[in-house]
């Protein structure tokens, strides 16, 4: 039975990199291939082996790692990267879910029995990532609005008056002076 999200069950995500990072860079200006990479990491499950695939050599720049336990990034070289995803797709396709917006390319691995979808939909699982996770300095959630029960985010009732907050010199944090010289005149 086919799983309803595809990265659920893939056993290989195959990422058409240039294609991809077009589609970033339309949604939001100017996105480096790490960028790319390090978001692939948090959309797939821990037993999904993720290959990015970048068109011709690589750049004498680029930073991004080239393999890991989980991650390899390939360069085409001197064929096309379309003909890599291709072969790439040959070895396990049931197991295989291809990224691209070329057509012609989902085409050709939906041809071999993997799955394919486009860049869009990857995009969308990136700002759901995105949306749910908490930001740095954000310890704590939003505050609720109080619920049918008359109890607020606190938990309090309304007619329970609300604690001072804290303040500082309020007691605990209030210098009375070095304690084996005496407390100073007042």
């Amino acid at each position: 039975m086919p799983h309803a999200d595809p990265l659920a069950s893939a056993a290989r995500l195959v990422v058409d990199g240039r294609n991809v990072l077009g589609a970033m860079r339309r949604a939001g200006g100017d996105v480096p291939p790490q960028a790319l990479i390090g978001r692939l990491w948090t959309i797939v499950g821990a037993q999904t082996g993720i290959i990015v695939v970048f068109d011709g050599r690589r750049d004498a720049g680029a930073i991004v790692p080239e393999r890991s336990s989980r991650l390899l990034v390939r360069w085409s070289g001197f064929e096309s990267a379309d003909d890599l995803i291709v072969r790439i797709a040959a070895d396990g396709p049931e197991e295989t879910v291809v990224v691209t917006d070329d057509i012609e390319l989902g085409t050709r691995v939906r041809a071999l029995g993997a799955t394919s979808f486009r860049s869009r939909a990857l995009l969308e699982r990136f700002a759901r990532q995105r949306q749910t996770s908490p930001g740095v300095g954000h310890g704590r959630p939003p505050a609720q609005a109080p619920t049918a029960g008359g109890r607020g985010p606190s938990g309090k009732g309304d007619d329970e008056p609300e604690r001072e907050s804290w303040k500082p010199g309020r007691g605990a944090t209030k210098k009375t002076g070095n304690p084996k010289r005496g407390r100073p005149p007042a």
